[in-house]
């Protein structure tokens, strides 16, 4: 049983906000020398198969490129490079296999999977068949908005631990999740009050709160125990 009293994880939002491109393992190593104590990671999967470390559904925000990520191959996808005026520190796109032989079994990792164009059947069996090859099962968390892809995670391997990812909680919500069989909640800061952590309580969830990035929020947050909140900041 979790013990709802320990020091939560601090969780470093697609590596934090810092001088390398998020969600690359510049940032993630930066991340963890400033302070962060796990890692939170977007996860896509591209044209040809390879799960790639990307949060958008184009290119066009780091790349300049109207091209979906779905539909690029990840030889062209690791030739990419981010907005050098931007960012301090060099970096390109990693992909799931580089970033587990980097963090695996060093820090928890919460992975957050996307899926804008792909089949969930397809992403889901890429994804198991990765961290079942790294023997990572119990070893990390899946989150995702979509909850096909947290129910066919949980069919394919049931060790694999789940996050149901939502900003309004809202009763559908609560119908699903009777049908996830999801290991925890990752909620919305701004729905965190004390009926909400009873709720999720009760329903016997642990909770990783997001994007808590002002102290203000951090400090009405105090009363409540958490699991891990995930940040763009180290407090």
């Amino acid at each position: 049983m979790t013990d709802h009293s320990s020091v939560p994880l601090i969780i470093a939002h697609r590596g934090g906000d810092g001088p390398a491109p998020e969600n690359t393992i510049e940032a993630c190593r930066l991340a963890l020398e400033r302070g962060a104590t796990a890692l939170e990671v977007d996860i896509r999967l591209c044209a040809s198969g390879e799960l790639v470390l990307l949060h958008d559904r184009s290119l066009k925000r780091h790349f300049g490129r109207n091209k979906l990520v779905c539909r690029t191959n990840w030889e062209k996808i690791k030739k990419l490079k981010f907005n050098q005026q931007e960012y301090a520190i060099s970096a390109r796109v990693a992909n799931l296999y580089e970033f587990l032989e980097e963090f695996g079994r060093k820090v928890p990792l919460i992975l957050d999977l996307k899926n804008f164009c792909n089949s969930s059947i397809t992403l889901s069996n890429a994804f198991v068949s990765a961290i079942e090859r790294f023997g990572l099962t119990d070893e990390i968390w899946v989150s995702a908005f979509n909850p096909l892809i947290l129910s066919l995670l949980k069919k394919k391997n049931p060790k694999i631990r789940t996050g149901y990812l939502f900003r309004n909680f809202v009763p559908v919500h609560r119908a699903i999740d009777a049908f996830l069989q999801s290991d925890a909640w990752h909620p919305h800061y701004s729905l965190i009050n004390e009926r909400f952590v009873n709720v999720a309580r009760k329903a016997g969830k642990e909770l990783y709160v997001w994007t808590v990035n002002e102290e203000s929020v951090l400090k009405k947050m105090e009363p409540f125990h958490f699991e891990g909140i995930i940040t763009d900041r180290f407090f």
